[in-house]
């Protein structure tokens, strides 16, 4: 950055009452669009849409000062890859369509065995390696597949086996299961359930690795985007309407290939934990990375500290992702209990990839869909 942008940089952001906030003056908002355009590597067919992506910017600038006002410093939200989206457009490219977390029946439920105090903080990223790198999901709704693969991969790892990237692609693209009763299905892009997941990869057999069956969804229409049609199964009723086009040979029937599953990985079976976030705690340390799904509307612009939204709904989820640890953040007045999460929108996005949010109480129905695969020893 040479310091013409530097001094530019420094116009644009300033404080307020200790809380970074930024310049929503029209000169200096055209500056700040201009070097995160740069670092961020975005780049507009035309002026018009130019200009139209720099109107949601300056209107994300308030947001964000917006944001960072109300939460008092306690968590910071900052400018990332999605500030050329409205709230909107993040709702509908990035996230699921919102739903209700299914109920199940109690023999899914890991058996409650909570003997032991917990520790004051626990974090699977420094105790084995059983979490591979943070992905990035692009622009399609697939996180519930980065969840469900991520929870695969840790259980993978804790039986001794090398960590391992698997394919995100494959669920995307082959997996159409669904759950009629509880009218859950997996939808490819429009969204999905893990515990849905878990069955296909237990009727499929297995899954390929990152490699051999690498993740081209969310490309936006960038290079190496595929352009899939909807998975064998797909339920137009609780999906909706599938692409209106697509490529058979860029989809699940031309590319998936059996032989070409990862030797032993098989799931047999998957359990749910209970909503009683200590079991959650236990279980986590017991069993590994989980499985997990909340409300995640305003987390577009999360950067770091404990998220806590004075308003979201948890019996409305629309993002799925990974917990892998807990902790307890300590203040000069309280403590405040949070787990750690690996989200899908890759590193750069949160704090290297993470987040963290308040632990207890069922923030954003954090603690309402936390599931495991079970897999063949």
């Amino acid at each position: 950055m040479d310091y013409r942008i530097l001094f530019l940089t420094v116009l644009t952001i300033y404080c307020v009452d200790g809380l970074v906030e930024y310049s929503t003056e029209d000169t200096a908002a055209r500056g700040l669009f201009r070097i995160w355009q740069i670092e961020n590597g975005k780049a507009y067919r035309t002026a018009y849409e130019t200009e139209g992506k720099f109107r949601k910017f300056k209107a994300n600038l308030e947001i964000i000062n917006a944001l960072n006002r109300m939460h008092s410093g306690e968590t910071e939200f900052a400018l990332n890859q999605f500030a050329d989206l409205s709230t909107t457009e993040f709702r509908t490219m990035i996230l699921m369509p919102k739903k209700t977390p299914p109920k199940f029946k109690s023999h899914r439920y890991v058996e409650e065995h909570v003997t032991d105090p917990l520790p004051e903080a626990f974090d699977w990223r420094q105790e084995k390696k059983v979490i591979t790198s943070v992905k990035n999901q692009g622009s399609a709704g697939t996180c519930w597949a980065f969840s469900t693969v991520g929870n695969i991969e840790g259980q993978w790892a804790m039986m001794g086996k090398p960590l391992t990237s698997f394919s995100v692609e494959q669920i995307v693209e082959c997996d159409g299961f669904q759950d009629t009763k509880n009218n859950k299905a997996d939808c490819g892009v429009f969204g999905g359930w893990p515990y849905l997941a878990y069955e296909y990869v237990k009727k499929t057999g297995g899954l390929e690795t990152e490699e051999d069956y690498p993740y081209c969804s969310g490309g936006g229409g960038a290079k190496g985007t595929c352009y899939i049609c909807p998975a064998p199964g797909y339920n137009k009723t609780l999906c909706g309407p599938p692409v209106t086009w697509c490529l058979k040979n860029e989809s699940c029937e031309a590319k998936v290939d059996r032989s070409k599953f990862v030797a032993g990985l098989q799931v047999v079976d998957w359990k749910a934990i209970s909503q009683n976030e200590t079991v959650i705690a236990d279980q986590l340390m017991k069993i590994g990375p989980l499985s997990v799904a909340l409300d995640a509307t305003l987390l577009q612009f999360y950067h770091r500290g404990v998220f806590n939204p004075p308003f979201c709904d948890p019996k409305s989820l629309d993002h799925a992702v990974l917990l892998v640890g807990f902790g307890v953040e300590k203040g000069l007045f309280e403590k405040k209990p949070y787990w750690i999460i690996k989200n899908s929108w890759g590193p750069k996005w949160g704090q290297d990839g993470y987040f963290f949010i308040k632990r207890g109480g069922g923030t954003c129905g954090i603690n309402t869909q936390v599931t495991t695969a079970i897999l063949k020893a």
